[in-house]
């Protein structure tokens, strides 16, 4: 078996729920916040929201399905130009020496950001065309089942006022989530007022919810480590799960620092690649909870190598986003605790609209996978025909 074209399609369409649709209006935290200009809305300096899909064909026509981040084009770009002289003609099955590959070459301009974004979404397209050659469900390939069905938790609650915040975290209870996760509006350039302001919407979170929900609570790297130090001992006493990303990926050794100090479990990953990346952050002793994005880690493959990483230091992986793929990693690794989710608010008047043909649907905060080969869902994208 060997491939016969690799097909890349950049779509306007976010995987992330509703937030590139809400980019004008959503206020946040973030590494930009230090410049007036850029403070918010996100839309004011966030690249533009943009995938693309990897479809890989086989000679005799079995095609594989992948997808990733595609900002300003350009993991398109390097797939296009680049990273498909690796793909054409080889054994689609030999998924670690093409990853190796890849890897490899992409040195002079790679290592982490788009050029793993774009291997990534070829590994997923390649797993997914191995089930489907195997006729076996991605999860099966990745070694078999660990659980029924897959924890979920409900990603959004960004502030807007007491009211929508209060009816969105009710929803998701109501719908049976058990666990949510929130984004901090203020950072050091707001002072003690914002700090205030942070844990009244984290206690306003709590008594809404109760105490038998978990929470999180996202700084998306929008503080630095006096900040992140104060915040965590004042977010003691509401039993956080997590605080997550509350410096920028670098900050290692403020990272270690603050997770020696912090009496909240201190979690980060969604920027950092491969295993070398998390190696070093293991090692380190900088972090809780490890958050890799199987769409930016390099693929399955490479978070496999990482969750075998995390568990050997007896760390939890709870993964950031990227929906399918992780959900079939989950499905095999219990190494994972839950898997992140962008569920619409139950209080808004439109419904979800599904991104996959054949999606699973969440049910009280849990998600079963099909044993259809491979991902075992087709793309319904905007935008997007698929080769066949």
């Amino acid at each position: 078996m060997k491939i016969a074209r690799v097909k890349v399609t950049p779509v306007d369409t976010s995987f992330w729920g509703d937030f590139a649709a809400r980019q004008d209006e959503l206020k946040l935290v973030t590494p930009m916040a230090r410049y007036p200009e850029y403070r918010h809305p996100l839309s004011s300096w966030f690249p533009n929201d943009s995938m693309c899909v990897v479809e890989i064909e086989t000679e005799d026509g079995l095609v594989g399905t992948g997808w990733c981040e595609d900002y300003c084009r350009t993991s398109s770009s390097i797939i296009d130009q680049h990273l498909n002289r690796f793909l054409i003609g080889s054994d689609p099955l030999n998924r670690n020496m093409l990853w190796d590959q890849m890897y490899r070459s992409t040195m002079p301009y790679g290592r982490k950001g788009p050029a793993l974004h774009a291997i990534s979404g070829i590994d997923i397209a390649l797993w997914d065309l191995a089930g489907k050659h195997l006729g076996q469900p991605v999860h099966q390939l990745l070694g078999g089942r660990t659980r029924g069905s897959i924890p979920i938790y409900a990603s959004g609650l960004h502030f807007t006022n007491e009211d929508e915040f209060t009816r969105e975290a009710a929803g998701y209870v109501s719908r049976g989530f058990k666990a949510m996760k929130m984004r901090f509006l203020h950072g050091p350039v707001d002072g003690r007022e914002g700090m205030n302001r942070n844990i009244e919407i984290v206690e306003l979170l709590r008594s809404t919810v109760g105490d038998d929900i978990d929470i999180m609570a996202d700084a998306y790297m929008g503080w630095d480590l006096e900040y992140a130090l104060q915040m965590c001992h004042a977010l003691g006493p509401f039993n956080l799960k997590w605080v997550e990303e509350p410096l920028m990926p670098d900050q290692i050794r403020d990272y270690a620092a603050l997770r020696r100090a912090s009496p909240v479990p201190i979690a980060a990953g969604e920027h950092e690649t491969t295993r070398y990346g998390f190696a070093q952050l293991i090692e380190a002793e900088a972090l809780d909870i490890i958050q890799f994005d199987i769409g930016r880690v390099g693929g399955f493959s490479e978070a496999q190598h990482v969750c075998t990483l995390a568990q050997a230091a007896g760390l939890s992986v709870y993964p950031h986003a990227y929906g399918l793929p992780t959900l079939h990693l989950a499905a095999s690794d219990n190494t994972i605790g839950m898997v992140e989710y962008f569920p619409v608010p139950a209080y808004e008047e439109h419904e979800e609209t599904p991104l996959f043909d054949g999606a699973a649907i969440p049910l009280n905060g849990e998600i079963t996978l099909s044993d259809d080969p491979g991902l075992g869902v087709s793309l319904a994208l905007p935008g997007f025909t698929p080769i066949r």
